[in-house]
């Protein structure tokens, strides 16, 4: 039997057609578990993947009495945990692939390794399990069998490689490569094939071909070690003292997307003073792409060339690129041959700008860690100018260097709408603009995540955009929702990067800060929830803001992204989560009892024990400080009322219940009160305490005849207020 490709299943010379797909299904499943039983729940899942039939057992069975009938009765055994095909491991193509890369020994450049390597390759058809319909075989197991074709064939490559093939490899390279159209290793492996044996031109235009389609389809640019295999295939090319104008451009992004005012910053930029911009931005808003984009549309303003290196400063299981090594790659770029490169630092410096020097050149650095990683590799002259996308604000290029700062934020709806519609495509979006809609609202407006989900669409256009939108709520509580196969685009990725580089006093609050239940904390509050000092806690503010891992929603107030917030929830430990959910609680009641005191000194207060350790409460000592302050967090107290109530602090949300009464009275915001009574009601409930309960219904009663004579007011030039929305638990 195969199927590693177009699925076959042969008795003998004659080839067996099973017209049914869950039989194709139900035999491959047996298959590729020869010689062992498989239960009858693991064959109904797979093969009704859609929804498991009422009677299971006899389901199956009805199915395995099919195969036999086809296939012989011999073939399929019964046994007590299910069935078991009785077939030879040499007999299923998958199988026998598997023992051959078992023999292949590691001993390089010999026959016992190659040889069952080219006969385990040889077994490739396609891809695994073709004309076989079933999410569960096309999910893990395909997934597993590709992962080691392409192991396999890369080994297989590097072989021939060491044994002068080139021209023999060339074929098989080429066909790997188009198969796996953005594996960049076994494209590293066609470059060093073609260019074995003289075909240089040809690697160049493969590279090119790569390089495109990465940009086009992922928006990101080849590996570090990709671009050295091309950097080397350059070499020869560059004549020292020969003026060489670079185009290192990566493809422009396909169907780029809005940011029309950002484009026309940049251009503005050009007939400024300013020769140096940062772009900068949370991870996945896009600053490469808009980077690029705009470097391309700007392409005649610079006949000198266009340099760009990734300096890989988030990448993924990558330290920074070495701006050495950025220096060294733009000097072979600029017609300097490998051996004349100055080792001394400051003499490629040197070099660099007097290479540059009167040239009206752009420089990309794309993806820098820090400000220092950057200065090597800026011009010296006025004519150049140079674009710097960074996590980073690199602040103190701001001052030292006068670099101009464009701040990056999500892209608007009717951009994300734009988006989408460009991928999807018009009447794919029309057809459920509720669920375009609510993609747009997991995604955070985000343009990565984004494009991520897009592309789960384009995969799966059979699949609606209502299917895609509800899979995707799961992001609320797991940001690895937005997974993908590669790192670079894999949002957990994607995040790690900027949180492990945090110091450590930071990614701690960091990490605390998705406790807070928002929507936005102020920084007083921030002292509290980490149980730090008021300028410590500005510091480690500081630090979130220049990271992009925070926001400044209006001064002094701050908030996470809603993916950087569930990204943040689990890195701390139960205990400390605990802990600083109670700092909050405690730090949100001192402070409302305090302002409470200020705006109405007759009311009757429950007065709260001592803070815990840490907690800071701010120093309210006037009236129209209390006032301010309630109108500041009035909708941020009541989400910590909520989580009070769900973190099991009953006692707090009646104490603080009770502290928020005069600020309801003062406002006359009778729904509000009703809304927190009846939260600390539940609270009276669950401690089981008559008295608090009793006070309760007392001020939910008051509360409602308050509400019935808003409803009796005349309704000319007036609200009426509904009675629909109080209930009083417990009668």
């Amino acid at each position: 039997m195969a199927v590693l490709g177009p699925f076959e299943v042969r008795i003998g010379a004659d080839q067996v057609e099973l017209g049914s797909n869950r039989l194709r299904t139900l035999l491959a499943v047996l298959a590729l578990s020869a010689g062992e039983t498989v239960s009858v729940d693991r064959l109904a899942s797979v093969v009704w993947a859609g929804g498991l039939p009422d009677n299971v057992r006899r389901s199956v069975h009805t199915y395995i009495a099919r195969l036999r009938n086809t296939l012989g009765a011999e073939v399929i055994k019964t046994t007590s945990l299910g069935y078991q095909m009785q077939v030879a491991h040499d007999q299923v193509d998958a199988l026998l692939f598997r023992r051959l890369l078992a023999e292949a020994t590691p001993v390089r450049g010999t026959e016992a390794e190659l040889a069952p390597l080219e006969q385990a390759l040889a077994l490739w058809r396609g891809q695994p399990f073709e004309g076989i319909d079933s999410p569960a075989l096309h999910g893990a197991d395909a997934a597993h069998l590709l992962e080691l074709h392409v192991s396999a064939a890369e080994r297989w490559i590097d072989l021939g490689l060491a044994a002068g093939r080139h021209s023999a490899l060339v074929p098989e390279a080429r066909k790997l490569a188009a198969h796996h159209r953005l594996h960049e290793p076994l494209w590293g492996r066609l470059l060093l094939t073609l260019d074995g044996c003289g075909r240089r031109a040809e690697a160049l235009s493969a590279y090119e071909r790569l390089r495109r389609r990465l940009s086009e389809e992922l928006g990101t640019a080849p590996s570090a070690e990709l671009q050295r295999i091309h950097a080397d295939l350059l070499q020869d090319r560059a004549v020292w003292g020969v003026p060489i104008t670079p185009r290192q451009l990566p493809v422009d992004v396909a169907e780029f997307t809005g940011r029309d005012e950002e484009l026309k910053r940049l251009d503005g930029l050009l007939s400024g003073s300013s020769r140096v911009c940062v772009i900068t931005g949370t991870a996945g808003v896009g600053k490469t792409c808009l980077a690029v984009h705009w470097a391309h549309l700007a392409t005649e303003r610079f006949p000198g060339g266009q340099l760009y290196v990734d300096l890989q400063g988030f990448g993924p299981g990558e330290s920074a690129l070495d701006p050495h090594e950025a220096l060294s790659g733009f000097l072979q770029t600029l017609g300097v041959p490998k051996p004349q490169i100055p080792v001394d630092p400051q003499a490629m410096i040197a070099l660099y700008r007097t290479l540059l020097a009167g040239r009206r050149a752009l420089v990309l650095l794309d993806n820098a860690r820090d400000a220092e990683q950057v200065r090597w590799l800026l011009p010296g002259g006025t004519e150049c100018m140079v674009v710097i996308t960074s996590r980073q604000g690199l602040s103190s290029l701001v001052s030292q260097h006068a670099a101009a700062l464009l701040t990056l934020d999500v892209l608007t709806y009717r951009e994300s709408r734009q988006l989408l519609t460009r991928r999807l495509g018009r009447e794919c979006i029309e057809a459920d603009a509720r669920a375009t809609d609510e993609i747009i609202d997991l995604c955070g407006r985000l343009p990565l995540p984004l494009a991520i989900a897009a592309g789960r669409a384009t995969a799966t256009p059979s699949v609606p955009l209502a299917a895609l939108s509800a899979d995707l709520r799961r992001v609320r509580t797991d940001v690895s929702v937005l997974a993908t196969r590669d790192a670079r685009t894999d949002m957990r990725t994607v995040f790690s990067r900027s949180y492990d580089l945090l110091p450590s006093d930071a990614a701690r609050l960091f990490s605390l800060l998705a406790i807070h239940p928002g929507p936005d904390i102020a920084r007083a509050a921030v002292a509290s929830l980490a149980a730090v000092d008021q300028l410590q806690a500005d510091r480690l503010l500081d630090v979130l803001l220049e990271a992009h891992l925070v926001a400044e929603a209006v001064p002094g107030r701050f908030m996470l992204h809603n993916l950087l917030r569930t990204y943040a929830h689990d890195l701390a430990g139960v205990q400390i989560r605990q802990q600083a959910a109670r700092r909050v609680i405690e730090h949100y009641l001192h402070t409302a009892c305090r302002a409470a005191r200020l705006l109405a000194p007759e009311a009757l207060l429950i007065v709260p024990n001592p803070p815990a350790p840490g907690v800071r409460p701010e120093r309210l000592v006037h009236r129209r400080q209390a006032l301010d302050w309630f109108r500041a967090e009035h909708a941020v107290l009541s989400t910590v009322l909520r989580q009070a109530l769900t973190n099991d602090f009953p006692s707090h949300v009646i104490q603080l219940a009770a502290a928020l009464t005069p600020w309801c009275d003062h406002q006359s915001d009778w729904h509000t009160k009703a809304d927190i009574q009846r939260l600390a009601l539940k609270a009276a409930e669950q401690l089981g305490d008559i008295a608090a309960m009793i006070r309760v219904r007392q001020t939910i009663a008051a509360v409602t005849i308050n509400l019935e004579r808003a409803n009796q007011a005349p309704a000319s030039g007036s609200t009426v207020i509904s009675l629909d929305r109080i209930e009083v638990p417990g009668g």
